[in-house]
């Protein structure tokens, strides 16, 4: 028997990966009668106490506050709520499965490989290992 995922988390990052994921998540918590969870994780920079530190990082998290905003309107005919956390993106997802009871993880992934991913990391891989859940992963065209 298939789960119905009532509590559906989608973090994003603003790109177009991100909007297929959220596009497919969206769907599975409307199919389920379900809530979405749009969450955008802001990583702080190396030293906030330093100026341009400090501004990049209010930067970034106004852009955010400003990107879920405009996402509530595309997001109004079905239950959702929007988070956004300053942190490491990957540990703040599994934070968040955690502290909403999420079901199910939809989000997109770079799909990078080789020396990039190894120098850069990546987000859906330390979510999918450390998952509570089951996580769907979209990967770029």
């Amino acid at each position: 028997m298939l789960t119905k995922f009532k509590r559906v988390l989608c973090p994003v990052q603003f790109d177009k990966n991100s909007e297929a994921a959220l596009a497919l998540a969206k769907e599975i918590a409307k199919q389920n009668g379900g809530k979405l969870f749009v969450l955008a994780a802001v990583t702080p920079h190396a030293d906030p106490t330093r100026v341009a530190g400090a501004a990049m990082a209010a930067h970034d998290e106004k852009v955010a506050e400003q990107e879920l905003a405009r996402l509530k309107s595309e997001l109004a005919d079905i239950e959702h709520e929007t988070i956004l956390l300053i942190g490491n993106p990957a540990e703040e997802i599994v934070k968040a499965e955690h502290d909403y009871g999420v079901e199910l993880v939809v989000m997109a992934t770079h799909g990078r490989t080789g020396l990039s991913h190894l120098v850069l990391g990546s987000v859906a891989e330390h979510v999918v290992r450390e998952s509570i859940c089951p996580v769907l992963t979209i990967r770029p065209k």
